[in-house]
């Protein structure tokens, strides 16, 4: 039991620590951050049986085949499709449930690039317990797959909603001098939550129905969009503090 449960953990940690390793000027809560990672394995659970619900209860299914439309050079079931951007409406709405009950009040969100490494850790926890249901079912080679290729996905997807969510807690902070205060920050967060479902929808559209080679191309580009915000908001944080410290 132990060796199973380090194959399927060892992997979230690392990726983890990659993540809390990418910033460097302050320090982290680690007890939020452990909060972080078993609130995102709950939210797996969460999103099971979300997914299941729109599998059982709608027309939207993953063996669909009516009726049919040509993209990609395929002929793709709507109704299949429908469900795999449910599938990412759904997941990335569960993890979101953990930023706002867990990272929104928290006094430890101070920065944009908070929002980023707190939906990381989030979306961490949510593969790893991804990965104990596929090591079951189809055994320990596609979890190593799964651990180089479909972690980093979700924590690529989940980005931009992490900052979103920071930044909405920004602006509500400092919306008490602003008209429309609440409807901004609120406005925020749901565009974040929109953003990071239709990039997880994407990913597993074109991953059930084989277009392997895009699926991997969106990653790569998710990736460098997520290096890129992450660089982007560490540079204001620092310019904030050389600012702060002349002043």
């Amino acid at each position: 039991m132990l060796p199973i449960i380090g194959i399927v953990i060892v992997p979230g940690i690392l990726w983890g620590w990659v993540f809390y390793h990418a910033q460097r000027y302050k320090k982290v809560y680690l007890p939020l951050l452990l909060i972080l990672f078993i609130g995102g394995m709950g939210s797996g659970l969460l999103a099971l049986l979300l997914n299941h619900s729109v599998e059982k209860y709608t027309l939207f299914w993953p063996d669909a085949h009516w009726p049919q439309i040509i993209a990609f050079g395929k002929s793709i079931s709507l109704f299949s499709t429908g469900f795999w951007f449910f599938v990412g409406f759904n997941e990335e709405f569960a993890k979101l449930l953990v930023l706002l009950v867990v990272v929104y009040p928290s006094r430890h969100l101070e920065e944009t690039f908070d929002g980023i490494l707190y939906a990381a850790v989030i979306s961490v926890g949510f593969a790893t317990l991804e990965n104990f249901f596929y090591l079951n079912q189809y055994g320990l080679a596609v979890v190593i797959t799964r651990t180089v290729i479909t972690i980093p996905a979700h924590i690529f997807m989940s980005v931009p909603m992490g900052y979103y969510v920071a930044k909405s807690r920004l602006l509500l902070e400092e919306g008490n001098k602003k008209r429309f205060s609440f409807y901004y920050p609120m406005i925020t967060i749901i565009q974040g939550w929109i953003i990071s479902s239709f990039l997880h929808g994407m990913y597993d559209f074109l991953i059930s129905f084989k277009m392997e080679s895009m699926a991997y191309l969106q990653i790569v580009m998710m990736g460098g969009i997520s290096i890129w915000m992450s660089r982007v908001t560490l540079y204001a944080i620092r310019r904030k503090m050389l600012g702060d410290s002349t002043d």
